[in-house]
């Protein structure tokens, strides 16, 4: 530096002289929000409410069909779960088939007519054994699966283990902030999980009311904007402290609906819809919502207006450490 600095008093009359409300503009950086947003959907119409009130088609051809319309829509992946459905003939959906045979005769015409363009999410929970379980997992069917940090230790941690070990993604289920510290507790610090070979899966689930104290899904009360940001802004970030560089979907449940897609997306998650979790179209009104397509439809115009595009299948699974698979 080879001017002398002016004295105080020079300095601020120049200051004062020269003033102007803003710096250069372009001192401000673009914000750090990636450009790709992974969009799943739960396409099981279970939700409660909208059963009461005239419903959601549960037979395995609605699930074929609403499965279709999303990903033609856009959709990267799709999550099946039969968990309680009952289809038109009475049976139940998650006892009364072998979960690989179910859903076998909803991924096959799928994989069929779409090939490698989604991502399937499926269920693990159901079964008469471990094996049982994770059948859908060991047989290859599944590419992605939920594993709730709050589950039982003695299923989780070797659930967890399974999904790794055939290839397919384990999907950390959050339903509050306890659960963070279980999945720290029995997936990271016991090795289960390791960070350092690749970004881990999470899929953030609360809102949702729940009927006794303690339950495999106990989750976080939400009664309106703050605690619904509250919530989601808590749990983000201490899951980026177990793995800065973790894949984080934000299930779009309950009352929260729009406003979490909204929210989520401006922070730069992924989301999963879907009329298993949420059937009102608005958190301040009665009024439900039609289809799933409906709500992939708004979840991907919201994503476009705050300056997000759908990502691929294969751009979901590089987000989530899966290899690209080939078109079909």
């Amino acid at each position: 530096m080879t001017d002398t600095p002016p004295a105080l008093w020079e300095a601020a009359r120049t200051e004062m002289e020269e003033y102007a409300f803003t710096a250069d503009a372009t001192l401000q950086p673009a914000w750090d929000i990636p450009k790709k947003i992974a969009i799943n959907v739960a396409v099981a119409g279970r939700s409660g409410v909208g059963e009461v009130a005239g419903g959601y088609g549960m037979d395995l051809q609605d699930f074929i069909d609403s499965a279709s319309e999303v990903i033609e829509a856009g959709a990267c992946g799709v999550h099946i779960d039969f968990t309680w459905v009952t289809d038109s003939s009475g049976r139940r959906l998650d006892r009364d088939l072998p979960s690989t045979e179910a859903y076998g005769m909803v991924l096959e015409p799928l994989r069929e007519r779409f090939g490698s363009d989604f991502v399937s999410n499926l269920n693990v929970l159901n079964g008469s054994t471990f094996a049982e379980c994770l059948a859908p997992v060991t047989t290859g069917q599944a590419e992605v699966a939920p594993c709730a940090a709050g589950h039982p230790e003695s299923f989780v941690a070797p659930a967890v283990k399974t999904i790794l070990d055939h290839g397919a993604s384990p999907e950390i289920v959050i339903h509050s902030s306890g659960e963070v510290e279980f999945a720290k507790r029995r997936l990271f610090d016991t090795g289960v999980v390791d960070p350092k070979l690749g970004p881990t899966n999470w899929i953030i689930l609360y809102g949702l009311p729940v009927d006794i104290g303690r339950t495999l899904i106990s989750g976080a009360w939400v009664d309106g904007t703050e605690s619904m940001a509250t919530h989601l802004f808590l749990m983000v970030r201490q899951i980026r402290g177990l793995d800065p560089a973790a894949s984080i979907t934000v299930c779009v449940a309950g009352r929260a609906g729009l406003y979490l897609t909204t929210l989520a997306t401006m922070m730069g998650l992924n989301i999963r819809v879907g009329l298993e979790d949420s059937c009102w179209r608005y958190p301040n009104s009665d009024e439900l919502l039609a289809s799933n397509l409906e709500l992939l439809t708004r979840a991907r115009d919201i994503a476009a207006q705050l300056g997000r595009t759908p990502a691929t299948a294969n751009e979901y699974r590089k987000m989530i450490g899966l290899p690209e698979r080939a078109p079909a």
